[in-house]
């Protein structure tokens, strides 16, 4: 028997008695995404600058631990939501 459940990440099957696969979810690389929930607490760049690959560029709170996330890539933020979000 085998059973799929999405989840955030992408979509998980168990083959009963067997095997648990996860097959990810497609990014758009022009997403920047992370892979933990947290609270948006600043950007560390204004709207529309220049980030350098492995540069952080925001700051996420999640269980009181502020966490800088780094780009993937080099390329221009647009921010889409506000801090606080």
């Amino acid at each position: 028997q085998i059973s799929g459940v999405q989840e955030p990440l992408g979509l998980r099957l168990r083959v009963e008695g067997q095997a648990t696969i996860t097959f990810p979810t497609v990014r758009d690389p022009s997403e920047l995404r992370s892979d933990f929930n947290g609270k948006l607490v600043r950007f560390l760049h204004p709207d529309g600058a220049d980030v350098a690959e492995g540069e952080p560029y925001v700051e996420l709170e999640a269980m009181k631990m502020i966490m800088s996330l780094r780009s993937p890539n080099a390329g221009k933020i647009h921010h889409t939501s506000s801090a606080g979000a």
